[in-house]
Protein backbone atom coordinates (compact mmCIF):
# COMPACT_ATOMS: atom_id res chain seq x y z
CA UNK A 1 0.00 0.00 0.00
CA UNK A 2 1.13 3.08 -0.77
CA UNK A 3 1.94 6.16 1.59
CA UNK A 4 -0.78 8.08 -0.29
CA UNK A 5 -3.43 5.52 -0.65
CA UNK A 6 -2.97 4.64 3.67
CA UNK A 7 -3.32 8.38 4.47
CA UNK A 8 -6.90 8.75 2.04
CA UNK A 9 -7.73 5.53 3.89
CA UNK A 10 -6.97 6.68 7.10
CA UNK A 11 -8.63 9.94 6.38
CA UNK A 12 -11.80 8.72 4.99
CA UNK A 13 -12.21 6.73 8.39
CA UNK A 14 -11.46 9.33 10.81
CA UNK A 15 -14.09 11.39 8.28
CA UNK A 16 -16.65 8.71 8.39
CA UNK A 17 -15.94 8.17 12.29
CA UNK A 18 -16.68 12.29 12.94
CA UNK A 19 -19.91 11.97 11.21
CA UNK A 20 -21.54 8.93 13.27
CA UNK A 21 -23.10 10.37 16.81
CA UNK A 22 -20.35 10.72 19.46
CA UNK A 23 -21.38 8.52 23.05
CA UNK A 24 -22.63 11.29 25.12
CA UNK A 25 -21.18 10.73 28.98
CA UNK A 26 -23.71 11.02 31.34
CA UNK A 27 -23.63 14.13 33.72
CA UNK A 28 -22.20 13.02 37.17
CA UNK A 29 -20.98 14.36 40.71
CA UNK A 30 -18.67 13.02 43.19
CA UNK A 31 -19.24 11.26 46.30
CA UNK A 32 -16.98 9.82 48.65
CA UNK A 33 -15.95 6.15 47.64
CA UNK A 34 -15.32 2.77 49.99
CA UNK A 35 -12.05 2.77 51.70
CA UNK A 36 -9.56 1.58 48.68
CA UNK A 37 -6.73 -0.80 48.84
CA UNK A 38 -3.54 0.25 49.99
CA UNK A 39 -1.83 2.23 47.42
CA UNK A 40 1.37 3.71 46.70
CA UNK A 41 -0.13 7.44 47.60
CA UNK A 42 -1.96 5.48 50.95
CA UNK A 43 -3.36 9.30 51.76
CA UNK A 44 -5.28 9.68 49.24
CA UNK A 45 -8.69 9.24 49.33
CA UNK A 46 -10.63 9.10 46.23
CA UNK A 47 -13.96 10.24 45.41
CA UNK A 48 -16.53 7.98 42.91
CA UNK A 49 -18.57 9.85 40.51
CA UNK A 50 -22.54 9.27 40.80
CA UNK A 51 -23.78 8.18 38.93
CA UNK A 52 -20.55 6.09 37.26
CA UNK A 53 -19.70 7.22 34.02
CA UNK A 54 -18.61 4.41 31.18
CA UNK A 55 -15.12 5.53 30.14
CA UNK A 56 -13.75 3.18 26.21
CA UNK A 57 -10.23 3.35 26.13
CA UNK A 58 -8.61 1.93 23.16
CA UNK A 59 -5.37 -0.46 24.41
CA UNK A 60 -2.84 -2.89 22.25
CA UNK A 61 -2.66 -4.91 25.34
CA UNK A 62 1.62 -4.65 25.94
CA UNK A 63 3.13 -4.02 28.63
CA UNK A 64 3.28 -0.86 28.82
CA UNK A 65 -0.45 -0.66 29.23
CA UNK A 66 0.48 -2.29 32.56
CA UNK A 67 -0.72 0.94 34.53
CA UNK A 68 -4.25 0.53 32.98
CA UNK A 69 -4.66 -3.00 33.70
CA UNK A 70 -3.41 -2.55 37.84
CA UNK A 71 -5.53 0.14 38.08
CA UNK A 72 -8.43 -1.46 36.48
CA UNK A 73 -7.67 -4.79 38.30
CA UNK A 74 -7.50 -3.33 41.82
CA UNK A 75 -10.32 -1.22 41.82
CA UNK A 76 -8.71 2.50 41.51
CA UNK A 77 -11.21 3.37 38.15
CA UNK A 78 -14.32 1.77 40.65
CA UNK A 79 -13.13 3.82 43.48
CA UNK A 80 -13.20 7.33 41.13
CA UNK A 81 -16.90 6.20 39.68
CA UNK A 82 -15.50 5.08 36.36
CA UNK A 83 -16.87 2.03 34.61
CA UNK A 84 -13.79 1.42 32.59
CA UNK A 85 -14.93 -0.62 28.84
CA UNK A 86 -11.43 -1.80 27.89
CA UNK A 87 -11.56 -2.36 23.62
CA UNK A 88 -8.24 -4.09 22.14
CA UNK A 89 -6.53 -2.26 18.96
CA UNK A 90 -3.06 -3.57 16.89
CA UNK A 91 -2.00 0.66 16.80
CA UNK A 92 -2.90 3.74 17.80
CA UNK A 93 -3.66 4.80 13.95
CA UNK A 94 -6.28 2.09 14.52
CA UNK A 95 -7.77 4.05 17.11
CA UNK A 96 -7.77 7.57 15.68
CA UNK A 97 -11.23 7.47 14.07
CA UNK A 98 -13.18 5.71 16.92
CA UNK A 99 -11.71 8.45 19.19
CA UNK A 100 -12.60 11.25 17.03
CA UNK A 101 -16.02 10.05 16.71
CA UNK A 102 -16.56 9.75 19.92
CA UNK A 103 -16.69 5.83 20.29
CA UNK A 104 -13.63 6.04 22.41
CA UNK A 105 -13.10 8.61 24.75
CA UNK A 106 -9.59 7.60 25.35
CA UNK A 107 -6.44 6.16 23.29
CA UNK A 108 -3.40 4.50 24.53
CA UNK A 109 -0.60 3.39 22.09
CA UNK A 110 2.68 4.71 20.13
CA UNK A 111 2.78 8.10 19.10
CA UNK A 112 1.70 8.56 15.47
CA UNK A 113 1.73 11.26 12.14
CA UNK A 114 -2.12 10.97 12.39
CA UNK A 115 -2.48 12.47 16.18
CA UNK A 116 -0.22 15.77 14.61
CA UNK A 117 -2.28 15.97 11.53
CA UNK A 118 -5.53 15.69 13.52
CA UNK A 119 -4.43 18.58 15.66
CA UNK A 120 -3.42 20.86 12.47
CA UNK A 121 -6.93 20.18 11.11
CA UNK A 122 -8.45 21.25 14.50
CA UNK A 123 -9.81 17.88 15.76
CA UNK A 124 -9.11 18.74 19.85
CA UNK A 125 -7.57 15.76 20.50
CA UNK A 126 -5.06 16.09 23.73
CA UNK A 127 -2.04 13.94 24.26
CA UNK A 128 -1.90 14.11 28.35
CA UNK A 129 0.22 11.68 29.98
CA UNK A 130 2.89 9.32 29.35
CA UNK A 131 2.11 5.56 29.06
CA UNK A 132 5.45 4.10 27.79
CA UNK A 133 9.13 5.46 27.87
CA UNK A 134 12.81 3.78 27.76
CA UNK A 135 14.86 6.18 30.64
CA UNK A 136 17.23 3.05 31.04
CA UNK A 137 18.24 -0.07 29.61
CA UNK A 138 16.67 -1.56 31.99
CA UNK A 139 13.35 -0.23 31.18
CA UNK A 140 14.10 -0.44 27.18
CA UNK A 141 10.91 -2.55 26.48
CA UNK A 142 10.96 -1.84 22.56
CA UNK A 143 13.90 -3.24 20.31
CA UNK A 144 15.08 -4.01 16.91
CA UNK A 145 14.36 -7.58 16.88
CA UNK A 146 16.09 -9.94 13.77
CA UNK A 147 15.71 -13.29 13.37
CA UNK A 148 17.80 -15.41 15.57
CA UNK A 149 19.56 -17.65 12.52
CA UNK A 150 20.51 -14.57 10.65
CA UNK A 151 22.43 -13.64 13.85
CA UNK A 152 23.91 -17.07 14.09
CA UNK A 153 24.84 -16.63 10.49
CA UNK A 154 26.84 -14.04 11.04
CA UNK A 155 24.79 -12.10 8.59
CA UNK A 156 23.83 -9.48 10.51
CA UNK A 157 26.70 -7.41 12.55
CA UNK A 158 26.54 -4.29 12.14
CA UNK A 159 23.53 -1.17 11.27
CA UNK A 160 24.63 -1.46 7.60
CA UNK A 161 23.96 -5.28 6.90
CA UNK A 162 20.42 -4.37 7.52
CA UNK A 163 20.04 -3.72 3.68
CA UNK A 164 17.79 -5.39 1.73
CA UNK A 165 16.33 -7.34 4.51
CA UNK A 166 12.24 -7.70 5.23
CA UNK A 167 12.22 -5.72 7.89
CA UNK A 168 8.58 -4.58 9.39
CA UNK A 169 6.99 -1.95 11.93
CA UNK A 170 3.44 -2.23 13.24
CA UNK A 171 2.18 0.67 11.06
CA UNK A 172 3.25 3.72 9.21
CA UNK A 173 3.82 7.06 10.44
CA UNK A 174 4.51 5.50 14.15
CA UNK A 175 6.92 5.30 17.03
CA UNK A 176 8.39 2.17 15.58
CA UNK A 177 8.90 3.65 12.64
CA UNK A 178 10.55 6.51 14.06
CA UNK A 179 13.10 3.90 15.72
CA UNK A 180 13.33 2.00 12.59
CA UNK A 181 14.63 4.77 10.67
CA UNK A 182 17.14 6.34 13.10
CA UNK A 183 18.49 2.83 12.97
CA UNK A 184 19.13 2.53 9.39
CA UNK A 185 20.51 6.06 9.25
CA UNK A 186 23.66 4.66 11.16
CA UNK A 187 23.85 1.85 8.75
CA UNK A 188 23.90 4.76 6.17
CA UNK A 189 20.35 3.50 5.03
CA UNK A 190 17.22 4.73 4.49
CA UNK A 191 13.78 2.79 4.38
CA UNK A 192 13.93 2.53 0.84
CA UNK A 193 16.89 0.17 1.25
CA UNK A 194 14.98 -2.84 2.88
CA UNK A 195 11.79 -4.42 2.40
CA UNK A 196 9.68 -2.14 4.86
CA UNK A 197 6.16 -3.73 5.29
CA UNK A 198 3.74 -3.34 8.28
CA UNK A 199 1.74 -5.89 10.79
CA UNK A 200 0.18 -5.92 14.11
CA UNK A 201 2.31 -7.11 16.85
CA UNK A 202 0.94 -10.22 17.53
CA UNK A 203 1.09 -10.84 14.16
CA UNK A 204 5.05 -10.44 14.08
CA UNK A 205 5.29 -13.58 16.40
CA UNK A 206 3.93 -15.78 13.65
CA UNK A 207 6.00 -14.25 11.15
CA UNK A 208 9.57 -14.82 12.84
CA UNK A 209 8.30 -18.62 13.64
CA UNK A 210 7.98 -18.71 9.87
CA UNK A 211 10.80 -17.26 8.67
CA UNK A 212 8.11 -14.40 6.74
CA UNK A 213 10.37 -11.51 7.93
CA UNK A 214 13.60 -10.76 8.84
CA UNK A 215 13.68 -8.49 11.95
CA UNK A 216 11.49 -5.49 13.03
CA UNK A 217 10.48 -2.91 15.89
CA UNK A 218 9.18 -5.22 18.34
CA UNK A 219 7.21 -4.41 22.11
CA UNK A 220 7.24 -6.00 25.31
CA UNK A 221 5.63 -8.56 25.91
CA UNK A 222 6.17 -9.51 21.90
CA UNK A 223 10.25 -9.31 22.40
CA UNK A 224 10.26 -11.72 25.06
CA UNK A 225 7.77 -14.10 23.65
CA UNK A 226 9.52 -14.36 20.03
CA UNK A 227 13.23 -14.73 21.98
CA UNK A 228 11.91 -17.27 24.44
CA UNK A 229 10.59 -19.21 21.02
CA UNK A 230 14.20 -19.06 19.56
CA UNK A 231 12.85 -17.60 16.63
CA UNK A 232 14.74 -13.73 17.46
CA UNK A 233 17.15 -11.98 19.09
CA UNK A 234 16.89 -8.76 20.98
CA UNK A 235 19.14 -6.87 18.87
CA UNK A 236 19.06 -3.36 19.46
CA UNK A 237 17.11 -1.48 22.34
CA UNK A 238 15.38 1.82 21.52
CA UNK A 239 18.61 3.07 24.17
CA UNK A 240 20.50 2.16 21.81
CA UNK A 241 18.55 3.24 18.27
CA UNK A 242 18.68 6.62 20.13
CA UNK A 243 20.96 7.18 22.51
CA UNK A 244 18.74 8.48 25.11
CA UNK A 245 15.43 7.98 26.48
CA UNK A 246 12.63 8.00 23.73
CA UNK A 247 8.30 8.47 24.52
CA UNK A 248 7.53 5.62 22.96
CA UNK A 249 3.61 5.65 23.69
CA UNK A 250 0.60 7.94 25.38
CA UNK A 251 -2.65 8.74 26.52
CA UNK A 252 -4.87 9.94 24.34
CA UNK A 253 -8.04 11.68 25.43
CA UNK A 254 -10.33 12.33 22.58
CA UNK A 255 -11.58 15.83 22.54
CA UNK A 256 -15.58 15.57 24.23
CA UNK A 257 -13.76 13.62 26.90
CA UNK A 258 -11.22 16.41 27.69
CA UNK A 259 -13.75 19.10 28.18
CA UNK A 260 -15.40 16.44 30.99
CA UNK A 261 -12.76 17.87 33.27
CA UNK A 262 -13.72 16.16 36.41
CA UNK A 263 -14.56 12.68 34.83
CA UNK A 264 -11.22 12.78 32.64
CA UNK A 265 -9.51 14.39 36.57
CA UNK A 266 -11.09 11.33 37.91
CA UNK A 267 -9.83 8.88 35.36
CA UNK A 268 -6.30 10.41 35.86
CA UNK A 269 -6.26 10.33 39.45
CA UNK A 270 -6.84 6.19 38.96
CA UNK A 271 -4.63 5.57 36.27
CA UNK A 272 -1.13 7.51 38.20
CA UNK A 273 -1.94 5.32 41.53
CA UNK A 274 -1.90 1.91 38.87
CA UNK A 275 1.17 3.15 37.43
CA UNK A 276 2.71 4.28 40.65
CA UNK A 277 2.18 0.75 41.91
CA UNK A 278 3.52 -0.96 39.05
CA UNK A 279 6.76 0.83 39.33
CA UNK A 280 7.35 -0.37 42.85
CA UNK A 281 6.59 -3.67 41.89
CA UNK A 282 9.38 -3.35 38.65
CA UNK A 283 11.73 -1.04 40.30
CA UNK A 284 14.13 -1.66 43.35
CA UNK A 285 11.05 -2.05 45.95
CA UNK A 286 9.56 -5.02 44.20
CA UNK A 287 7.18 -4.71 46.05
CA UNK A 288 3.48 -6.84 45.14
CA UNK A 289 5.61 -7.84 42.09
CA UNK A 290 4.22 -11.31 41.97
CA UNK A 291 0.45 -9.81 42.00
CA UNK A 292 1.65 -7.37 39.06
CA UNK A 293 3.04 -10.14 37.07
CA UNK A 294 -0.68 -12.15 37.32
CA UNK A 295 -2.24 -9.38 36.30
CA UNK A 296 0.01 -8.30 33.13
CA UNK A 297 -0.24 -12.40 32.44
CA UNK A 298 -4.10 -11.80 32.42
CA UNK A 299 -3.98 -9.32 30.42
CA UNK A 300 -1.01 -9.65 27.76
CA UNK A 301 -0.39 -11.71 25.31
CA UNK A 302 2.03 -13.57 27.72
CA UNK A 303 0.25 -16.15 29.62
CA UNK A 304 3.14 -17.58 31.59
CA UNK A 305 4.39 -15.57 34.79
CA UNK A 306 8.10 -16.88 33.94
CA UNK A 307 8.42 -15.17 30.62
CA UNK A 308 8.43 -11.49 32.69
CA UNK A 309 11.36 -12.41 34.74
CA UNK A 310 12.78 -12.13 31.13
CA UNK A 311 11.17 -9.00 29.99
CA UNK A 312 12.48 -5.60 30.40
CA UNK A 313 9.37 -3.75 31.62
CA UNK A 314 8.03 -0.92 29.83
CA UNK A 315 9.00 3.10 31.32
CA UNK A 316 6.52 4.12 33.02
CA UNK A 317 7.21 7.56 34.52
CA UNK A 318 5.41 7.15 38.08
CA UNK A 319 3.96 10.92 37.81
CA UNK A 320 3.33 10.53 34.25
CA UNK A 321 5.12 13.00 32.88
CA UNK A 322 5.66 13.18 28.94
CA UNK A 323 9.17 13.70 27.46
CA UNK A 324 8.22 16.42 24.94
CA UNK A 325 11.84 16.75 23.68
CA UNK A 326 12.18 13.17 22.38
CA UNK A 327 8.13 13.96 20.88
CA UNK A 328 9.59 17.02 19.06
CA UNK A 329 12.35 14.70 17.36
CA UNK A 330 9.53 12.26 16.30
CA UNK A 331 7.54 15.36 14.94
CA UNK A 332 10.86 16.17 12.87
CA UNK A 333 11.25 12.90 11.37
CA UNK A 334 7.29 12.91 10.41
CA UNK A 335 7.84 16.79 8.75
CA UNK A 336 10.80 15.40 6.62
CA UNK A 337 9.43 12.19 5.87
CA UNK A 338 6.33 14.41 4.43
CA UNK A 339 3.45 12.49 6.93
CA UNK A 340 3.13 15.64 8.29
CA UNK A 341 2.97 19.48 7.28
CA UNK A 342 5.76 21.74 8.49
CA UNK A 343 3.01 24.12 10.52
CA UNK A 344 1.97 21.37 12.82
CA UNK A 345 2.44 22.11 16.47
CA UNK A 346 3.08 20.28 19.08
CA UNK A 347 1.58 22.52 21.85
CA UNK A 348 -1.77 22.43 20.51
CA UNK A 349 -1.92 18.72 20.99
CA UNK A 350 -0.32 18.73 24.56
CA UNK A 351 -2.12 18.96 27.93
CA UNK A 352 -0.34 17.78 31.11
CA UNK A 353 -2.86 19.98 33.61
CA UNK A 354 -4.49 16.44 34.05
CA UNK A 355 -1.36 14.25 34.93
CA UNK A 356 -0.17 17.44 36.98
CA UNK A 357 -3.43 17.72 38.95
CA UNK A 358 -3.05 13.89 39.96
CA UNK A 359 0.36 14.68 40.92
CA UNK A 360 -1.33 17.14 43.22
CA UNK A 361 -3.58 15.23 44.57
CA UNK A 362 -1.49 11.85 45.06
CA UNK A 363 1.31 13.51 46.72
CA UNK A 364 4.99 13.06 45.54
CA UNK A 365 5.69 9.34 44.48
CA UNK A 366 8.66 7.76 47.04
CA UNK A 367 10.74 5.21 44.90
Amino acid sequence: MTRLTFAVLIGLAVLAASCAPAAALPAATSVPAAPAKPASASAYTPTALNPPVKVSIGVVSSSSDGGIFVANERGYFKEEGIDLDIQRFQTLVDMVAPLTGGQLQIAAGGLAASLFNAADRGVGLRIVADKGQAPSPEWDFAALVIRKDLIDAGQVKDYRDLKGLRLVTSGRGNSPEVALATALRKGGLGLQDVNFTQMGFPDMVAAFQNKGIDGGIVIEPFVSRIVSDGNGVRWKGNVDIFGGNEQIAAIVYGEQFATRTDVAQHWMNAYIRGVRDYNDAFGPKKKGRDEVVQILAANTTVKDPKVFDQMRPAGLDPDGKLDTSSMKTDLNYYVESGQVKSSADLSKLIDTSFQEAAVKALGPYAP
